[in-house]
């Protein structure tokens, strides 16, 4: 699961926790002055309700009608939800914990250098503009020399530990036949737009998301120094697609039984037999594991000939592509802005960015959550709202 998406959800139910709620704060303090006697609300708004659809066409209308018909969504996000009052008070919160971790002097190694370091680093676009994709280099160097697919497997492995988006990622969940225990999985990958179906929706829309991920594509090349920016962007799109035509169907990978296929490593052959699975096992440092589970199996046998098929000088430019998409949000200001011009404004209808402040709680959070999760605790996490907490469980 995602460590950010953890993070949030923890923060938020700690805020939700540990404040008074608004009504029952107003009910106590009046009952105090005399002037009112509190009053005992069901917990269903009416309010929120559109009274005039029929419930049983449209629940989700008819409870929260009322409510989507005069919510506004903020120009900085994708959607608007109850809770998101309670998360934007969280993350005032951990703000201040990182920014005091920022502006003090802290020993070397310690929790709050780390925070501090990462946050301020982020926040130094100035340093970032002069860097450019600079921190890119090695990664860069590494793809160019790259001479055979057993190369290639090798740098998937690799890449893929610092999350880059290859052909098939490999990952750690928990086993899904014994909750005890972890397995080791594969899963489809390497797609720069969402999933499968933008690449063959031939609705005006869908046609009009491919064409801006062209100009998107050239634009990065661009603006990373890269060349042949063009060409790349029509190399990129014809390769994504080819792996997007064999993805497993979107609904298809909800069948959590058939996802679950465990292989012992010596069969892996059996289903990519041109594919360098030693190399990239010891590379992905799994090799001593009995099997894994491939939860895509024929897009994994395809996957054989689309890798051997494709000229290593393909790969090459994906895979700088890939490196690049990665890091863009923490490169340069042009690059970031690009970056957030087609995922968040085009995909999403974002209008504005996030400010750069709660775009550096939420990477410090992604990256050292527990870290500041402890000092968030002592702070706003009283005991009285972790009984309240657990009570809430327990019922």
């Amino acid at each position: 699961m995602n460590k950010l998406f953890v993070s949030c959800v923890f923060a938020l139910l700690l805020a939700a926790c540990s404040q008074e709620p608004a009504s029952q704060a107003n009910e106590v303090a009046t009952a105090e002055d005399g002037a009112s006697e509190s009053q005992l609300h069901s917990g269903v708004l009416v309010e929120n309700m559109e009274t005039s659809v029929d419930p049983g066409n449209d629940f989700n209308a008819y409870v929260n009608g009322g409510w989507m018909a005069t919510a506004e969504i903020a120009p900085d996000r994708a959607s608007n939800t109850v809770g998101l009052e309670v998360h934007e008070e969280a993350t005032e919160n951990v703000r201040k914990i990182i920014e005091e971790s920022a502006e003090g002097d802290y020993a070397k190694g310690s929790d709050e250098q780390k925070v501090g370091d990462l946050f301020a680093s982020w926040m130094d676009m100035e340093t970032r503009n002069e860097r450019g994709v600079s921190p890119l280099q090695r990664e860069f160097e590494a793809i160019n020399a790259l001479e055979d697919y057993t190369d290639l497997a090798v740098y998937f492995a690799e890449v893929n530990k610092l999350g880059v988006s290859t052909p098939f990622t490999l990952n750690q969940y928990v086993d899904f036949k014994n909750p005890d225990t972890y397995m080791m999985y594969t899963y489809q990958g390497g797609l720069g737009l969402p999933d499968r179906e933008y690449y063959f929706d031939e609705s005006e829309r869908g046609k009009e998301i491919r064409e801006k991920y062209l100009v998107h594509l050239e634009k990065m090349f661009d603006l990373a120094g890269l060349e042949n920016g063009a060409a790349a962007a029509e190399t990129i799109m014809a390769l994504e697609t080819r792996l997007a035509a064999e993805h497993m169907l979107k609904e298809e990978t909800r069948n959590m039984v058939a996802l679950y296929n465990k292989i012992p490593l010596g069969e892996l052959p059996e289903l990519m037999p041109d594919f360098a699975w030693d190399e990239y096992l010891e590379a992905a440092q799994v090799s001593f594991i009995d099997g894994l589970v491939v939860t895509q199996l024929d897009y994994t046998r395809a996957l054989n000939d689309i890798i051997t098929s494709t000229p290593m000088e393909t790969w090459k430019t994906y895979l700088h592509w890939k490196v690049l998409n990665t890091a863009a949000n923490l490169l340069s200001e042009d690059i970031d802005r690009q970056n957030f011009e087609f995922y968040a404004k085009t995909l999403n209808g974002v209008e504005q960015q996030l400010p750069m402040w709660k775009r550096g709680v939420a990477l410090v959070n992604n990256n050292l959550g527990e870290v500041v999760g402890k000092v968030y605790v002592a702070r706003h996490f009283p005991p009285e709202a972790k009984d309240r907490m657990m009570e809430l469980v327990d019922n």
